[in-house]
């Protein structure tokens, strides 16, 4: 999978299920794949946040967590109380394995369902969905649905690789939440993904309206 020709392949539209197949047979190797082709969205994200000046202190939700490299990231640049969830009970074993200073990574994970977000609004200040809302992960609808999950003020802060900027559905969702009052765009910036030969993204942090 760490090729640039299987890599792209993630990048087409999938059920769920068939999503679920292929992490769940990438998940030992996920980490060793990605790493080598020089992931670099989480610390994007993680920093981008801290540029924020938000509270440190506050619960972020990693959606989509994997096997929590987006969390490692988020508490290495100083956020404290990290919690996971994602459709994959294998990739997910890997993030709940992870520790920090002896301690988990995340304050709690859960396995999630692609179809029903079940977070109630306002429990998270801040949610992170890195490299989630994409070709072959979640859809464009799922913008919406983690916007719906915060309260006025809160922040969403996600990525768009370079082939789900390149698809419609996906660049009018942004537009849709930015034209109709949801949210307001606080930062974006496009930057590496993975090595230049894979795709770059955009780091998008969205607030609630």
């Amino acid at each position: 999978m760490a090729d640039q020709t299987k890599s792209s392949e993630l990048w087409t539209p999938r059920s769920v299920e068939d999503t679920k197949r292929i992490y769940a047979d990438w998940a030992d190797t996920y980490e060793d794949d990605v790493t080598g082709m020089a992931y670099a969205t989480p610390d994007r994200i993680a920093l981008a946040l801290v540029d924020q000046n938000v509270d440190l202190t506050q619960p972020v939700l990693d959606f989509g967590c994997g096997t929590g490299l987006s969390g490692a990231a988020l508490r290495r640049h100083g956020f404290s109380k990290v919690d996971g969830t994602d459709i994959s009970v294998e990739m997910m074993g890997h993030a709940q394995a992870k520790t920090l200073d002896g301690q988990p990574l995340y304050r709690q994970l859960w396995l999630g369902d692609a179809k029903i977000f079940s977070v109630k609004t306002g429990d998270y200040g801040i949610i992170v969905a890195t490299g989630v809302i994409s070709l072959g992960a979640a859809g464009p609808d799922m913008l919406g649905e983690l916007l719906g999950a915060l309260s006025t003020g809160g922040l969403l802060a996600f990525s768009y690789n370079d082939p789900t900027l390149a698809d419609r559905s996906y660049t009018d969702a942004l537009d849709n939440v930015l034209s109709d009052g949801t949210a307001t765009l606080v930062h974006r910036a496009h930057g590496p993904h993975l090595n230049s030969k894979v795709t770059g993204s955009d780091v998008i942090i969205l607030r609630r309206s």
